[in-house]
């Protein structure tokens, strides 16, 4: 085969073989120049160009340690904390989130925007350039690159959002354009829930396994699934639509929150009966029922209220997040029969509820999988907060980008 030092590069293979650089020494901080070659199978005078020119532009740091066996003192690389920014950007249909992170992944400010029912796609689009606004670096040509983490489906390499159905009119809305003109760097698109999959690879519970998947669960429901340590996209970026299963609902007595008189003959979508969006809807229903300890409580309810009613052994609200957590159940069960991860990450507001949720939960998919004779996973919540989406798209744009040339 022949090497790298061999070859004529031109400027995209020079810009991916210091990408490559970049990656492994993101991966393994303190790895060394001999390491480095050995890893990437690149002649070491090749190596140490590179890394010269990298060392130059402010991406890297390198120290010398204590002397070797040999007496030739090895050379720790790490990446440069100064040497840019990326911003990552996360969005449903009633929150959008941004945040900044320095060269070594360290988060470094962060931003909230809502979104309201009434807003136009032009609305929402503006406010995802405010939250960005909100964070970008001081001076500005610190930033990097954007990556956004969108709700539906995508098409990343047309830079379009090709659907959501909780969002007024979203449909074909160009993204990548507009941002990248915006701001004057790459954009770079992924699907939300596989974003917080991307996080949880990355920083979180998921880091270092092979077989596992993150159900997210907030206005919609997907899975971002990682198999054989890769993220799982699907042909064309349709993996992981979860959401819209349709479920085997019951007539228990929960279920009059959340079905309508005459109920469907192939069942309710997922998303229809365990989402935020869902509880929520189910969580008035019995406000109005006069029922609950809720009844007291003005409208608009917000998930902390559902939370607060829960904890307080609210009857009505525990019967209400009990349905959900078995529907949620069936589905993790289903995946699990498909997948056969070793892991389940639940992420989202949902994960609020704790043990309220994840009991009846993980009985469920106990359940089903002991009388099919399969294995159960392990099933729990992430523990990266709100923003693991925000986290894992501004890794989304520290992972694709490359240094110019």
């Amino acid at each position: 085969m022949e090497s790298w030092a061999a070859m004529k590069l031109g400027s995209d293979q020079m810009a991916s073989l210091e990408s490559g650089i970049l990656k492994e020494v993101r991966a393994r901080p303190g790895i060394s120049r001999v390491e480095l070659a050995r890893v990437l199978q690149i002649a070491p005078s090749t190596v140490g160009n590179y890394v010269g020119r990298l060392i130059v532009e402010g991406f890297l740091l390198e120290s010398r340690a204590a002397e070797s066996e040999a007496g030739r003192p090895p050379t720790a690389l790490r990446l440069r904390p100064e040497g840019g920014q990326f911003i990552g950007v996360d969005f449903e249909a009633r929150n959008i989130m941004a945040m900044a992170v320095d060269f070594s992944d360290r988060p470094i400010k962060h931003a909230h925007r809502q979104i309201q029912k009434s807003d136009s796609v032009s609305e929402v689009i503006a406010k995802i350039e405010q939250a960005i606004t909100e964070v970008l670096p001081a001076p500005r040509r610190r930033l990097l690159a954007i990556g956004v983490a969108v709700p539906g489906l995508i098409d990343p390499a047309a830079g379009i959002a090709i659907n959501y159905k909780y969002i007024n009119q979203w449909r074909n809305v160009p993204l990548v354009a507009p941002l990248a003109e915006r701001f004057g760097v790459p954009v770079y698109l992924e699907n939300n829930v596989r974003s917080m999959a991307l996080a949880e690879l990355w920083f979180g519970q998921g880091r270092g396994l092979k077989d596992w998947f993150c159900l997210g669960i907030r206005s919609g429901i997907g899975a971002g699934i990682v198999t054989g340590g890769q993220l799982l996209r699907g042909s064309d970026h349709r993996a992981g639509e979860v959401g819209r299963w349709l479920c085997p609902v019951s007539r228990q007595p929960a279920a009059q929150f959340f079905t309508p008189p005459e109920l469907p003959s192939g069942g309710l979508e997922l998303q229809e009966v365990a989402s935020v969006r869902a509880i929520l809807a189910a969580a008035e229903q019995a406000r109005l029922k006069g029922e609950s300890v809720l009844s007291a409580k003005a409208a608009p309810l917000v998930f902390e209220d559902v939370v607060r009613a829960a904890g307080q052994q609210d009857r009505e609200i525990l019967a209400i997040v009990e349905f959900a957590a078995e529907m949620l159940g069936w589905a993790v069960a289903q995946l699990a029969l498909a997948l056969n991860p070793s892991r389940v990450i639940l992420a989202g507001p949902l994960t609020l509820l704790g043990d309220t949720l994840l009991t009846p939960l993980r009985q469920r998919v106990g359940e089903i999988l002991q009388a099919s004779g399969a294995g159960v996973p392990l099933i729990i919540h992430s523990n990266m907060g709100e923003y693991s989406g925000a986290m894992g798209a501004a890794a989304l744009a520290v992972h694709e980008w490359k240094p110019a040339h």
